[in-house]
């Protein structure tokens, strides 16, 4: 059986794909069948090279074993984001072997990441980097942690405020979109509007209004807006279920009922959707619950226009950081809202207050 030539790209060491499957490539060229499942085929290749024998066998098997074991049992965008870090960490480390990699080759990574102009990222690495070295010594492959003591890159903490008059044009500007405003020709300018059939509300438009709406009124993150059911409105309030990774029990946040906040409810429960759908927000192409990811490129479509017309961009999570602030500004207890467990977050990223305001003692 000679060596395949697909899908054979960011496979372990010794995996190879063949007839719509994977499989095992021994020492002896035997190829042994694992599964026509990545997951489940990385599985068997743990099993397979042997886990006992890991710290001889480089950094690449230790990071396939984490992957098989532990990053399946992580949310979806965790996983998703941590599969691509992932990726640089091997490109950097694969040639070490586990018990080789010293305090010092991760600080050159932080380094290298700052000097590429990516220091924030490189210390995201550095943190998933640790929790690989951790299970590591867990499954007794090392018995320190190299990252331990190794300090990160410096990072300035976002300060982007959205204002109240910047908020309510942006609302707007979602609102007032029209069928083909979004569409850019080839040579970059937007499809003309004035034609009748531009004229129709976008439907998409409506939606990343009120999406962003009940996002800051209730100070909640964009996946947890978009898992919105009917079954989440309450007499006493919004029932948000944060979703905080696959095996942990959600927090669940009961924001009470303000008017514009009922209101904005009202707007989502109004909008189309599927008969037998009870999410509150569908697309609008094929009638089902929005993505995270596909959600976010929306979002960023319309950005990019909010910009073109002379409008500064923010971020949707620079929503959240408004409605904490504000919360904090009115002398709330914000984390009551946000879900927080206690004020060390509330305070360090989305207490975005400019000037804080106090009393005279006397």
């Amino acid at each position: 059986m000679g060596r395949p030539r697909t899908k054979n790209r960011d496979l372990p060491p010794r995996m190879y794909w063949k007839n719509g499957a994977y499989f095992y490539v021994t020492n002896q060229n035997k190829w042994i069948r694992l599964s026509a499942d990545i997951d489940e085929a990385k599985r068997r290749w743990v099993e397979l090279e042997a886990p006992c024998r890991l710290p001889s066998q480089g950094m690449s098997a230790v990071f396939n074993r984490y992957a098989v074991e532990v990053l399946p049992k992580k949310a979806k965008k965790t996983r998703e984001e941590q599969t691509r870090q992932m990726k640089l960490l091997e490109a950097a480390f694969a040639d070490f072997r586990p018990d080789e990699v010293k305090p010092v080759h991760v600080a050159q990574y932080l380094d290298a990441r700052a000097d590429q102009g990516a220091a924030v990222a490189g210390n995201r690495e550095k943190s998933l980097l640790s929790h690989v070295f951790t299970m590591a010594m867990r499954w007794g492959i090392v018995e320190v942690n190299p990252c331990k003591g190794v300090s990160r890159n410096k990072e300035k903490p976002r300060d982007r405020y959205v204002s109240d008059d910047e908020f309510e044009r942006f609302i707007a500007f979602c609102r007032g979109l029209k069928h083909g405003m979004l569409a850019v020709r080839k040579d970059g300018v937007p499809a003309p509007t004035k034609n009748k059939a531009y004229q129709e509300p976008l439907l998409s438009g409506q939606i990343v209004a009120t999406a962003m709406e009940i996002a800051y009124l209730a100070a909640q993150r964009r996946q947890d807006i978009l898992q919105l059911t009917m079954d989440n409105i309450h007499p006493e309030g919004l029932l948000v279920s944060q979703l905080k990774g696959k095996d942990r029990k959600p927090v669940k946040v009961m924001v009470s009922w303000a008017p514009r906040l009922a209101e904005a409810i009202g707007r989502a429960q109004s909008l189309w959707r599927p008969k037998n759908s009870r999410h509150l927000f569908v697309s609008g192409r094929t009638g089902k619950p929005y993505t995270d990811s596909g959600f976010n490129a929306l979002v960023q479509k319309i950005q990019r226009a909010w910009e073109g017309a002379g409008n500064p961009r923010f971020h949707f999570h620079d929503l959240r950081a408004k409605g904490t602030t504000d919360l904090l500004d009115q002398g709330e207890d914000a984390k009551n809202t946000t879900g927080h467990a206690n004020d060390a977050i509330v305070h360090a990223v989305y207490d975005r207050r400019a000037i804080r305001k106090g009393k005279a003692v006397k």
